[in-house]
C-alpha cells in the first residue's frame, strides 16, 4: 500500500472520531443545560442570562463544527492553540455554570478531542490550559458552592484522563484499521491460492489430459501408416480434432485469467458476464439473479460462471436466438442456473448421451456438463427443432465441495 493510500485512510479515521466526539459533546450539552434547568430558581439553579449566552455561543460553536466539519478539522489539527481557544470559552460556562454543576462533564470534551487530533505536545498545552481554567473558575465560587479541599483537587485530574481516552481511542481505531487491512492482505492471498488451485485443476482436468491424448494418437500414427493408411487418416483427423479442442481449452485458459467476474459475487457475476455477451452478440438477455450467494465456495463459483459463458457462447453459435433469459435462483437447498433461448434448437442425444455430441465435434454441452459434475450438480438440457433450447445447472447445497488447500505442482502430472 502506497504512503499516500494510507495517510488517507488515517485521516478518514481522525475524522470519523472526530465527528463521533462533536455529536457526543452536542449531548452532553444538552444534558446538561436539561440538568441545570431542572434544579429550579429556589436551589439556585436554573438558566441566567450569563449562563444562557455562555451555552449559547458554545452551542452554536459545537454545532457548526459539526456541520462543516471538514474545513474546521483541517484547521484545527493545524492549530492546536484553537483547542485552549475552545477551553476558554468552555472556562465561561464553568464560571457561571459552577464547576460542581452539571457542565463539568461537557467540558472535558476538549480534552478528548485534543487527545484524539494531537501528539503529546499539544496535548498537554491543552490538558494544562483546562486545568489552570479549572482552578480558576474554582477560586471565583461563591463560599456556598465550595467543597472539599481534595474533590477540589481531584476534578481536574479528569481532564488529562480524557485526553489519554482520546489517544486511546485513536489508537483503537488504527489497531482495527490495520486489523481490517490484514485481513483484506489475507483474503487477497486467499483468492491467489484458490486461483492457482483451480488452474491446476483446470489444466489437469482439460488441457493436460487433451494433450496426452494427442501423445498417444501421434506416437500410434507411424504404425498405422505403415499397417493401414485409412486408420491413419482417421487418426491424423482425429489428431486434428483434438488440436482444435486443445487450442480451444488453452483460449479458455487464457481468458479466464483475463476474466474479472470470477472474483465477483455470484449474482453480480452472473449479470455482468450476461450482459457482456449480450453487448458483444447483440442479442438481449433478460438477466434475473438474487443476491442470496454469498457463501458460494470459490470453487463452485467458478463452474458456475464457466457454465454460463459456455451456454451462452452456444446460444451465439448454433442457436440464431432473438431473446435470452437467463436466471440464478437460490434456496437453502442449493442454487439453479438457467439458460433459455428461443432459437433454432436441436434433438438432444437420448438417455442424456451427450458425449456423443463430441463425435460431431460439438463439445460444449460436454464440458459443460463435466463442469456440473465438478461443483456436484448436474446438468439438464430441454430442446426440440424450432423451440428454443434450455440449459439448466442444479446444485444442491449438500453436493458443495470444500474449499481445498491450494494444490502441488506435482498435481498437474
Amino acid at each position: 500500500m502506497s504512503r499516500v493510500t494510507e495517510d488517507a485512510r488515517a485521516t478518514t479515521r481522525v475524522a470519523v472520531t472526530f465527528r463521533l466526539l462533536l455529536l457526543l459533546r452536542c449531548l452532553l450539552l444538552a444534558m446538561a443545560v436539561v440538568l441545570q434547568d431542572s434544579y429550579g430558581p429556589e436551589s439556585g439553579g436554573g438558566l441566567d442570562r450569563g449562563l444562557a449566552a455562555a451555552i449559547a455561543l458554545l452551542g452554536v460553536e459545537s454545532a457548526l463544527a459539526l456541520v462543516v466539519w471538514r474545513p474546521v478539522l483541517r484547521l484545527v489539527r493545524r492549530m492546536p492553540l484553537l483547542c485552549c481557544l475552545d477551553a476558554l470559552l468552555v472556562f465561561g460556562v464553568l464560571v457561571k455554570g459552577g464547576v460542581f454543576g452539571p457542565f463539568f462533564l461537557f467540558t472535558v470534551m476538549t480534552a478528548a478531542l485534543a487527545g484524539v487530533l494531537y501528539a503529546w505536545g499539544p496535548v498537554l498545552l491543552v490538558c494544562t490550559a483546562q486545568v489552570a481554567l479549572c482552578f480558576a473558575a474554582m477560586g471565583s465560587a461563591t463560599p456556598a458552592d465550595r467543597h472539599d479541599p481534595g474533590l477540589l483537587i481531584a476534578l481536574p485530574v479528569f481532564y488529562p484522563l480524557a485526553a489519554c481516552a482520546g489517544v486511546v481511542l485513536r489508537i483503537l481505531f488504527d489497531q482495527y484499521a490495520e486489523a481490517e487491512e490484514a485481513r483484506r492482505r489475507a483474503e487477497a492471498a486467499v483468492a491467489a491460492a484458490d486461483e492457482r488451485t483451480r488452474l491446476a485443476r483446470e489444466m489437469h482436468d482439460s488441457l493436460a489430459k487433451t494433450l496426452q491424448g494427442i501423445t498417444l494418437s501421434a506416437a500410434a500414427l507411424p504404425g498405422w501408416i505403415r499397417t493401414s493408411p485409412d486408420r491413419a487418416e482417421r487418426g491424423a483427423r482425429d489428431i486434428l480434432s483434438a488440436l482444435r479442442v486443445a487450442a480451444h481449452e488453452a483460449r479458455g485458459l487464457i481468458a479466464d485469467l483475463r476474466e474479472e467476474a470470477y472474483g465477483l459475487p455470484l449474482p453480480d457475476a452472473v449479470r455482468q458476464v450476461a450482459e457482456e455477451w449480450s453487448r458483444i452478440a447483440g442479442v438481449p438477455v433478460d438477466v434475473v439473479a438474487d443476491g442470496t450467494h454469498d457463501d458460494v465456495p470459490v470453487a463452485v463459483r467458478y463452474e458456475i460462471v464457466s457454465v454460463l459463458k459456455e451456454a451462452l457462447t452456444n446460444v451465439e453459435r448454433h442457436a440464431r436466438a432473438g431473446r435470452v433469459e437467463v436466471r440464478l435462483a437460490g434456496s437453502p437447498d442449493g442454487l439453479e442456473l438457467s439458460v433459455r433461448d428461443d432459437g433454432a434448437g436441436f434433438v438432444p442425444p437420448q438417455g442424456g448421451r451427450f458425449d456423443l455430441l463430441a463425435r460431431e465435434g460439438h463439445y460444449g454441452v460436454v464440458g459443460m456438463t463435466e463442469r456440473a459434475r465438478r461443483a456436484g450438480g448436474r446438468l439438464g438440457v430441454r430442446s426440440a427443432p424450432g423451440c428454443g433450447t434450455t440449459v439448466t445447472l442444479t446444485v444442491p447445497r449438500a453436493s458443495w465441495p470444500a474449499e481445498d488447500a491450494p494444490e502441488s505442482a506435482g498435481q498437474l502430472s
